[in-house]
């Protein structure tokens, strides 16, 4: 493959995913060739280890065990490559969310929500601090006089009567 034929590749997938309608083909296109690569690595591990399994060399501990950890050294690439494209299948997922995520209305509306969201805990805590505050001040109060209700709000000075500094 040329280097020409990789760049209309990556030009061709960049289309599709910036394109609301490619982008759902896109994805299923790549992520399944991705996962089907996975199961044909996977099937071909278990054939050969099963077969490797099955080959005894002389001096082999008993009941197979030294067959069958050697069968598993020899298919764990076979194993990683399985791994390594399901991880890639993964990653084709978050490639497109990363593309719906990143369009301007959505990131426009999210902005807006979240501005909406920020006003209305500011405006709740305001309103439970007032409240507070309020009912504070009322149950604080004393009244004005002896048949008067209690909680009226006063100043710190009408408690101190008519003095003045220095007298």
């Amino acid at each position: 493959m040329t280097s020409k034929d990789i760049a209309t590749r990556v030009t061709t997938g960049v289309q599709a995913l910036a394109l609301p309608g490619q982008r759902e083909g896109w994805q299923a296109q790549h992520r399944g060739s991705l996962l089907t690569d996975a199961q044909t690595y996977d099937a071909l591990a278990d054939a050969i280890q099963s077969d490797l399994k099955a080959r005894r060399l002389p001096g082999d501990l008993p009941w197979g065990i030294s067959a069958a950890h050697r069968a598993r050294k020899r298919v764990k690439p076979l194993r990683d490559a399985a791994s390594a494209m399901r991880k890639a299948a993964r990653a084709i997922n978050g490639t497109v969310a990363a593309y719906e995520e990143t369009m301007p209305e959505a990131v426009l509306k999210a902005r807006e929500d979240k501005a909406l969201r920020k006003a209305q805990r500011k405006q709740g805590v305001h309103q439970v601090a007032t409240n507070s505050a309020q009912s504070t001040l009322n149950r604080l109060a004393p009244a004005d006089s002896d048949d008067g209700p209690a909680g009226a709000p006063r100043l710190l000075g009408d408690f101190f009567g008519d003095q003045r500094r220095g007298a």
